[in-house]
């Protein structure tokens, strides 16, 4: 075959650029033998790098020629294989790559190290096993995890007891310390420690440290869990600070060289344990999530990550990772940011402890945050405004389900809603509205018979049910100020059922250990406590009756 031919017929395999911090791969398994007839487009070989494997697909046809075996780390841009019509051992001319030569030769180049599979290099670690003393078995010379264990199965059949015995050179010792054993760093950990160093060294870290009262957070994880079961704290404090970075866009930044680089739309990143080791996935536009559907791609992709099957695009590039070491009981910490992020927000354990509420001591679930910046983003006050931002989120814990109608009204991270701040919408010739608020979406209309599609309650219902909320929560309040306790409290409330408002009618039943005498006169302070009743005008009739049923056990 002459040398043009194989020019227009050979294709190089190139070890493959899986995100932006990839520099190097491990070839972990060829799906075809060297010299058999592959096609474009089947799987060709599975590759594995510092965070995944991925199955790499043939870019030709032809016979393949592999140059890189199993186990064999090389940096990206590497020609691991070839596909092509020409013998082993022709000299054939490929095109030009920036991450190639021109030319390759079709023999494989020395071996300058020895071939073992990944498991193989794991076993002899785990023994102390030098590969160089094995003779592989395969004809390809690679040693296999079967050589690995016969070596192990024969030093246990030498040693008196059946144990096994450790197979490398005597151990040293040096300034007092004896050396047990020397593992070379390969995969995530390798990887890891160069990002890591690298990171500590190059960005100037700020961390700021706050206590998140969780009462109000466990508690909508509780009733959320009916609409996402597999929804978790973290992904809850995951969503809240997408959504605090989406009200702080002059974070969502990088610094290159004397450039500073701000991105659209925040992508969050989140440590995850494998048994390869740490990983981060990323869910992507993650501000724009309803809390179902952030709850379903987290566990998508934990479980991608666990099996080492993360896509390019769910790895790096995050706006912010979140790391929780809360289930080990670690309750604050000094994180390393990740590189080319500007935040990350080390989550503590929620623990009991007491804090003081208006002047009283009571017990609440509380949780640390330690979050780092990057100080040439964000300067002090500017990572306060975010700390306190994603405080207050948890604390409010309002997920509710994001607005993705374009037309509908979306809250402007420059102009976001205030307390007591509203906005409404109607369109078409309906009665439905939309009613948005800081961080709430809900719809009001009219019914069906009204002229309307009965798709929320009418404003009138609405505000009754105000009412009867408001009063509730101002008796819980009342009561928790004297210090007594409520077990129960159901009410209603009735109106007359046309025109304009006239008299309400509202009945309280109040379960309670207390003394009824006390727990009556908590009536008051909840009538001066709710304000929603203070908007009633002068000429309405309002009447509140209460009764109080005493518990058989005090709580």
């Amino acid at each position: 075959m002459s040398a043009e031919a194989a020019t227009a017929k050979n294709t190089p395999v190139l070890m493959p650029k899986i995100g932006q911090a990839m520099t190097e791969g491990t070839v972990l398994q060829w799906h075809r033998r060297a010299g058999e007839r592959v096609r474009q487009g089947e799987v060709l070989v599975t590759i594995e790098t510092d965070k995944a494997t991925y199955d790499l697909e043939a870019p030709g046809s032809g016979i393949l020629h592999i140059y890189v075996h199993e186990g064999q780390e090389v940096r990206v841009g590497t020609v691991i294989g070839e596909i092509g019509d020409a013998p082993v051992g022709a000299r054939v001319t490929v095109a030009a790559s920036p991450a190639a030569p021109s030319t390759i030769a079709a023999k494989a180049p020395a071996r300058k190290r020895i071939l073992a599979s990944p498991k193989a290099k794991q076993l002899a670690a785990e023994h102390g096993i030098d590969l160089a003393t094995l003779t592989p078995s395969s004809a390809d010379g690679m040693i296999s995890a079967a050589d690995v264990e016969k070596t192990i199965a024969a030093a246990k059949e030498k040693s008196p007891g059946g144990e096994s015995t450790t197979m490398t050179a005597p151990l040293q010792t040096g300034a007092g310390r004896t050396i047990r054993e020397r593992r070379q760093l390969t995969g995530i950990r390798k990887t890891s420690a160069r990002r890591v160093q690298e990171a500590w060294q190059t960005i100037p870290h700020i961390v700021q440290m706050v206590e998140v009262d969780a009462t109000a957070l466990l508690a909508a994880r509780s009733q959320l869990k009916a609409e996402a079961p597999s929804l978790t704290v973290n992904d809850l404090i995951l969503l809240a600070a997408a959504r605090v970075m989406a009200a702080h866009p002059e974070l969502n930044a990088t610094v290159e060289a004397d450039t500073l680089v701000l991105y659209d739309g925040v992508d969050v990143g989140f440590a995850a344990d494998t048994p390869r080791g740490l990983v981060v996935p990323v869910v992507r536009h993650a501000d724009t999530l309803s809390v179902k559907e952030f709850a379903a791609e987290s566990q998508r992709l934990v479980e991608a990550a666990r099996i080492g099957r993360l896509a390019p695009e769910n790895i790096g590039g995050a706006s912010l990772t979140v790391s929780n070491l809360g289930m080990f009981g670690i309750r604050a910490g000094t994180p390393v940011i990740n590189l080319g992020e500007p935040i990350l927000v080390f989550v503590g354990a929620v623990e009991d402890r007491p804090v003081a509420v208006q002047g009283q001591i009571v017990i609440r679930p509380l949780l640390t945050l330690s979050i780092a910046y990057d100080h040439r983003v964000a300067d002090g006050v500017a990572a306060a405004g975010f700390t306190r931002g994603l405080k207050n989120t948890l604390e409010r814990a309002e997920f509710a389900p994001q607005n993705t109608n374009p037309q509908s009204p979306t809250p402007n991270p420059q102009t976001a809603l205030g307390k007591r701040e509203l906005r409404s919408l109607s369109q078409g010739d309906g009665y439905a509205v939309q009613v948005q608020s800081h961080g709430h979406t809900w719809a009001l209309d009219e019914p069906t018979a009204d002229g309307g599609t009965d798709t929320g309650p009418d404003p009138v219902t609405a505000f009754l049910g105000a009412l009867l909320s408001c009063m509730t929560i101002a008796y819980k309040a009342a009561a928790r100020r004297r210090k007594l306790t409520i077990e129960r409290i159901e009410g209603q409330v009735q109106a007359n059922t046309q025109g304009h408002v006239k008299n309400i009618a509202m009945t309280l039943a109040i379960w309670s250990p207390e003394p009824e005498e006390n727990v009556r006169a908590l009536l008051d302070l909840a009538k001066r406590g709710c304000y929603v009743s203070g908007v009633l005008k002068s000429g309405i009739e309002f009447t509140l009756e209460l009764t109080v049923h005493r518990s058989s056990t005090n709580v």
